[in-house]
C-alpha cells in the first residue's frame, strides 16, 4: 500500500463528539445520503486560494445516481470538518454524499469521507442490502468483532440508537464481549455499547455490566456503566450484587453507590444486608448513606454501624452536594 494512501485515514478522520459519530455512522449514511459511490481521485487543486477542488471517477455506486465524472468543493485548508485536503489523484475514496443545490457535498462532513477498503465497502452494501431493523442489528453486532476500526465503532454508535433493537445469543454476546473489551481499554465506544447491552437485555449482558461495574478500578469507567445499569430492570440489578462483592470494601463501596441510585423499594433491602455485611467503616458509610438518601430515619440505624459513622453519614446526607460526593480512596 503507499504511504499516502496509509496517511489517509489519519488525515481524514479526526476525533469527532460522540453525538457526531452518532448522527454520521455508516448505518446513518446508508440512510440519509444521497449517493453512496466508490470513487478514484482524477484531479485536485485550487480554484481560487479559499477553496479546494477535488474531482472523482466513479468506480461503483452502491446506492443513488451519481454522474461518471464528479467534483466536490470545500475551504481551503485544514480544518475540523474539511475532508478533500489531503486527497490525491490516485487515492481511492467510499463515499457519502448528498446534494445541496446543484452540487454534492459529503455526508456528515469528513466522516463521510472514507478509505476504499474492501471490508467497509462490503459492510456498506450488506446495510444497504438488510431487509428490516432486526436484520441491520444482527450485521451490527457482527461488526463489532470488525477488525476495520471504523466498521467496530460505528456499530457500537447504531446499536445504541437502533429502533427497537432486538438481537438473539449470539448478538448479546458480541455486545458484552465489545463492552467488557471498550471498559477495559478506556475506548469511547464503552457508553453506546452499554446502552446497547441493557437495551437488548438478556441475563449474560447485565452479569457482564455488573461485574464489569464492581471491578473496575477507574471511576469514571465506573459512573458511565452505573447510568446505563439505572435503566435496567432494578431488581435484577440489585439482585447480582451480593454475589460479586466478596468482603471488598472498594466494591461493597460501589455497590452502594449504585443501589442509592435504584428504587427505594427494589435497593433498600440489600443495602440493609450491604450494612450488616461491611466491616470496613467506609463501605459502611457508603451503605448508610445510601439507605439516608432513600428515606430512611437514620434513628432506625443507631447500633448497626459505629456512631461516629453514622454522625458522619448524616452530615453529608445533609450537606451540599459536592459533599457527598466526595471521591474516595485512589477510584
Amino acid at each position: 500500500m503507499k504511504p499516502a494512501l496509509v496517511l489517509l485515514p489519519l488525515l481524514l478522520f479526526g476525533r469527532p463528539a460522540a453525538g457526531q459519530d452518532e448522527a454520521t455512522t455508516l448505518l446513518e449514511g446508508c440512510r440519509r445520503a444521497g449517493a453512496i459511490v466508490r470513487a478514484v481521485v482524477v484531479g485536485a487543486g485550487d480554484p481560487a486560494p479559499e477553496w479546494r477542488r477535488v474531482e472523482f471517477a466513479r468506480i461503483e455506486p452502491l446506492a443513488g445516481e451519481i454522474a461518471e465524472r464528479f467534483a466536490l468543493l470545500e475551504p481551503a485548508g485544514a480544518c475540523c470538518g474539511r475532508s478533500l485536503f489531503a486527497l490525491q489523484p490516485g487515492q481511492q475514496c467510499l463515499l457519502f454524499l448528498q446534494r445541496r443545490g446543484p452540487a454534492w457535498h459529503p455526508f456528515g462532513g469528513a466522516r463521510g469521507v472514507l478509505a476504499d477498503e474492501p471490508g467497509v465497502a462490503a459492510h456498506v452494501r450488506a446495510l444497504l442490502g438488510a431487509a428490516d431493523d432486526r436484520a441491520r442489528a444482527r450485521l451490527l453486532a457482527d461488526g463489532l468483532r470488525a477488525p476495520e476500526p471504523r466498521i467496530a465503532a460505528d456499530a457500537a454508535h447504531a446499536l445504541a440508537s437502533l429502533p427497537g433493537l432486538e438481537l438473539e445469543p449470539p448478538g448479546r454476546i458480541a455486545v458484552a464481549a465489545a463492552l467488557a473489551e471498550a471498559i477495559g481499554s478506556g475506548r469511547t465506544t464503552a457508553a453506546p455499547l452499554a446502552a446497547a447491552a441493557v437495551r437488548a437485555g438478556g441475563a449474560g449482558a447485565l452479569d457482564t455490566m455488573v461485574q464489569l461495574y464492581v471491578e473496575t478500578p477507574h471511576g469514571d469507567r465506573a459512573a458511565l456503566l452505573r447510568s446505563a445499569l439505572r435503566r435496567a430492570d432494578p431488581r435484577a440489578v440489585a439482585g447480582r450484587l451480593p454475589a460479586l462483592l466478596g468482603g471488598s470494601a472498594d466494591r461493597e463501596v460501589r455497590a452502594a453507590e449504585l443501589l442509592a441510585e435504584l428504587p427505594a423499594e427494589d435497593a433498600a433491602g440489600p443495602l440493609r444486608d450491604l450494612l450488616g455485611a461491611a466491616s470496613h467503616p467506609r463501605a459502611q458509610l457508603a451503605a448508610a448513606e445510601a439507605l439516608l438518601r432513600h428515606g430512611v430515619h437514620p434513628a432506625s440505624l443507631r447500633g448497626r454501624l459505629p456512631p461516629p459513622v453514622l454522625e458522619l453519614a448524616e452530615r453529608r446526607h445533609e450537606g451540599p452536594a459536592r459533599l457527598r460526593n466526595l471521591p474516595h480512596g485512589g477510584r
